[in-house]
């Protein structure tokens, strides 16, 4: 029987799920939503630009071929921080003289006629000349000075999502596709580089006039140029000339990244059935100021850290991120610039696919790296993030521009990748690829919604993928499936219900479509769970426990009957790696609900040592994970140190057994374990760690032995966790001295561990007094205020320095909004979170709501798992210890 209150709410969900199935049309430019009147549309750009990479300022023209599709009043565009010079419009053989009028707030310019008649439909030409300003954070043209000691900078650009404006006018939003020529006049002895290659190169002037060859059709946010002096490595591939640049003296340590390069492209162009559409592919390495990676047409560019491998410094952890990187923005050049997102509603058709194309190509190219039971760790953030009150769904319904940021999150790139497997795994590989060829040949050069993928996957299938992928991108949330399963007749029958996973254990609407996968007696099937509940039953009673997403490709939660997850428990180290992955974090967010006591992750992670074979390493990391959550959740409650003991005796064997010198032929696997091992036992006080990792890196400090790279990461954080204020002058001589952005952050993220407060108020202080990075100054408080004791003190200088932190920012990524969140990130205290909220919105305001409320729900979460656990983990947690400690 089920209660009214459940039958209300399958109701709800029943309704949510019918009208999602709805939602979902085929691109259609007038019903795409936009800030623009739809009126006027641009087919070509051609602009000229003036820069100098030692100047504060800018200036531009440019000419812009129009279609007036009515009479209109007057022309709207985008345009933010320009100062306009003059506005022409040129038609019927007259030119008309245009007044500019900005509106800050809407980050547009409105040309009026000067004449005050009516501008008449058809063809025209827009002439424009502005000013603009070299921004200090990475959005716009920005300033990207070399650091590490030498002298120079570069320029170059982040575009995405509504930074075009910075640099030029323009009709700013994904569906205003349109050609773009672009011509750069610079000082002798700058080099110029852009999403297509240069035609030419002139003296004009004194100066250097560099132009390049028309892009294809495309929205503003992939234009890209670079202007400064650069090194650069060249390959090629598919047919394709490709080259990374980089400061100069760094040419050699994108031998990597180009070698990654050429692997995906032939791999992306045979996948796709479409060639790679440009003449040349550059990929720029960009020495400072900006985070992660842009995807622009012809020229992505990355943070140092994200493409160049240094063999003197550089770990498996960069190798690895590397690849990744590299392979998810080249998958962009097909998903999101040959095919572009109809607007940032849809913005998931680019970055959920570049996330799963990129997760496949490493799957194919380095199958050695378990990637897996690797891609558990994002799952699972995002799955915890999903399960509670700050989540959205993957099509989040309209996006205001000064919010675009939230939608570049977890949801987009991480659960809108798993929901591709999860389908894939469902339709078939084969049906998928046959269906993505045919949205790609079809939208080839145009916008597209998810209406116009699900159609093709749909007909290459002969299945309604329709009904089943909007159950999962159309509503926030996912299920959780509730297992039973008995022996009846030599037969087991098994049965299966649905209802949406919350962290705080309440029911909440949700119905999905859900293809589940079952492993049992050694056969795998699939199943639609599209109701409530279901039954089926299957042959045989085989002594193994049947298995439900032995693969962890479902995006669901799976809660066994207690006698079930019992006897998976028992024969915890027989299961597939993959299974027994899906099961450790299946039970620690069944804990963290209130669902199973912690003591059950315990049990399980006590099974660890006995686990054998390729996938161990990748558990342990797992390990790691869960005992950072715990540590967070009961720092200074009764059972910390008994966490922190149980951590050691779980954690010191593995070290020692992995040794602290890599063994010729060691996979990348145990190099990654020893690194993360090192700096977990010395952050948990295993006091011969910590005088280990001091020694070397002191040896190192000395002169006698450098600190090898496979144990870098982890020396070096463990000395920062400890450091006194001789070794915290050592690592802020080596930040700032640092010549590469791997480097800055290694030195940074350590510094910011450092117990003493008088030394984490002196490192404050360093962020505005302009000696370091945007990037790094902006970071640091956060960084500080997630270190043991440093909460308060980061939290309070940011409040009180908000304004010139701010300004540091810039709006890249909503840096703004995550400056005061991220210093309690790491926090157990619900008064806490409820301050932060108070604070941001009357810092930020309501674009940066769900930033705070994202770390609001974390921190609700830790209180929530601190306040049941505080007092009754600790028996459990002395017992893994008693029961690892050596005989």
């Amino acid at each position: 029987m089920m209660s009214l209150r459940f039958l209300r709410t399958f109701a709800a969900a029943a309704a949510l799920a019918a009208g999602a199935a709805l939602a979902q049309p085929r691109f259609d430019f007038d019903r795409t939503p936009g800030t623009l009147p739809k009126t006027v549309l641009p087919s070509r750009y051609t602009i000229t630009l003036d820069l100098d990479p030692a100047a504060e300022r800018f200036s531009g023209q440019a000419s812009i071929a129009l279609r007036l599709r009515r009479a209109v009043p007057e022309i709207v565009l985008h345009a933010y921080t320009l100062q306009p010079r003059g506005a022409t419009l040129k038609a019927g053989g007259r030119d008309r003289a245009l007044t500019v009028t900005a509106d800050e707030a809407t980050q547009t310019w409105r040309l009026v006629p000067a004449d005050g008649r009516p501008l008449p439909a058809g063809t025209a030409t827009l002439e424009l000349a502005w000013d603009g300003t070299v921004q200090r954070s990475g959005s716009g043209l920005y300033r990207a000075p070399y650091g590490g000691g030498r002298a120079g900078a570069m320029l170059a650009t982040q575009l995405e999502a509504v930074f075009a404006r910075m640099v030029f006018p323009a009709f700013d939003e994904p569906s205003f596709r349109a050609v773009f020529e672009l011509a750069v006049r610079t000082p002798v002895g700058v080099e110029v580089v852009s999403n297509t290659a240069e035609r030419s190169v002139v003296d004009d002037g004194g100066r250097r006039l560099h132009r390049f060859e028309p892009t294809p059709p495309m929205p503003s946010y992939l234009v890209a140029l670079a202007a400064g002096r650069f090194d650069t490595l060249a390959g090629r591939a598919a047919g394709v000339p490709l080259r990374i640049l980089t400061a100069p003296g760094k040419a050699a340590q994108g031998a990597y990244a180009l070698e990654v390069t050429e692997r995906v492209l032939p791999f992306y162009s045979a996948y796709f059935g479409q060639r790679y559409a440009l003449p040349k592919l550059d990929q720029l390495a960009v020495p400072s100021t900006r985070f992660g990676a842009m995807e622009d047409w012809g020229l992505i560019s990355y943070a140092e850290n994200t493409l160049l491998f240094d063999p003197a410094h550089s770990d498996t952890n960069t190798r690895r991120r590397i690849f990744s990187i590299v392979a998810h923005e080249v998958a962009h050049q097909w998903f999101g610039n040959l095919v572009t997102a109809a607007s940032w509603e849809e913005i998931w058709l680019n970055e959920a696919f570049a996330t799963w194309m990129a997760e496949k190509a490493t799957e194919r190219f380095n199958p050695e790296w378990n990637i897996a039971l690797r891609r558990r760790g994002p799952i699972d953030d995002a799955m915890t993030r999903d399960a509670g009150d700050s989540t959205r769904a993957i099509r989040s319904g309209p996006v205001p521009e000064d919010r675009v940021f939230d939608v570049f999150d977890d949801i987009t790139y991480v659960k809108g990748g798993a929901v591709l497997a999860m389908l894939e795994q469902w339709i078939g590989p084969k049906a998928l690829r046959n269906g993505l060829a045919g949205y790609m040949a079809e939208r080839r050069l145009s916008n597209a919604t998810a209406g116009d993928l699900w159609h093709h996957i749909g007909r290459a299938s002969g299945r309604n993928v329709a009904a089943v992928a909007t159950s999962w991108t159309d509503q926030p949330g996912f299920p959780l499936v509730q297992a039973e399963s008995r022996c009846e007749h030599g037969r087991t029958r098994l049965e299966l219900s649905q209802r949406r996973f919350t962290l705080d254990g309440h029911d909440a609407p949700g119905l999905w479509k859900l293809p589940l996968v079952v492993q049992h007696g050694g056969r795998t099937s699939s199943l639609l769970l599209d109701g409530v509940r279901t039954s089926t039953t299957l042959a045989g009673c085989p002594a193994t426990p049947t298995l439900l997403n032995p693969g962890g490709q479902g995006f669901y939660r799976v809660a066994y009957a207690p006698d079930w997850h019992a006897a998976l428990a028992a024969r915890f180290a027989e299961l597939p790696g993959t299974a027994q992955a899906t099961l450790l974090a299946d039970t620690l967010a069944l804990a963290q609900s209130g669902r199973l006591p912690m003591a059950s992750l315990i049990e399980l992670l006590a099974q660890l040592p006995s686990v054998q074979g390729p996938t161990r390493p990748a558990l342990y990391a797992q390990a790691r994970r869960a005992f950072e959550f715990l540590d967070e959740s009961l720092h200074d409650s009764p059972a910390q140190a008994p966490l922190h003991a149980a951590a050691r005796a779980l954690f010191a064997p593995e070290l020692a057994t992995l040794g602290w010198t890599p063994r010729a032929g060691e996979g990348s696997e145990a190099e990654q374990l020893r690194n993360g091992l090192i700096a977990d036992l010395a952050a948990y006080g295993d006091e011969a760690v910590i005088a280990r990792a001091g020694e070397l890196f002191d040896a190192e400090l000395a002169g006698r032995a450098p600190l090898p790279p496979a144990i870098r990461q982890g020396v070096v954080s463990a000395v920062g966790r400890h450091a006194d204020e001789a070794r915290f002058a050592a690592l802020l001589a080596r930040l700032d001295a640092a010549a590469s952005e791997e480097e800055r952050w290694l030195y940074a993220s350590a510094i910011a561990e450092v117990p003493d407060a008088a030394l984490a108020r002196r490192l404050l202080a360093r962020t505005l007094d302009g000696t370091l990075p945007t990037n790094i100054a902006t970071t640091l408080p956060q960084m500080v205020g997630q270190a043991p004791g440093h909460e308060q003190l980061a939290y309070d200088f940011v409040v009180a320095e908000f304004a010139r932190l701010g300004e540091l920012a810039g709006p890249m990524f909503g840096a703004r909004a995550w400056l005061l969140p991220g210093t309690v990130a790491a926090s157990a205290d619900a008064g806490v979170a409820r301050r932060m909220l108070a604070d941001q919105q009357r810092l930020v305001g309501t674009p940066g709501a769900a930033t705070a409320a994202r770390a609001a729900a974390r921190i609700t979460l830790r209180a929530q798992v601190r306040a049941a656990e505080a007092q009754r983990l600790a028996p459990a947690l002395q017992a893994l210890a008693s029961r690892l400690a050596p005989a």
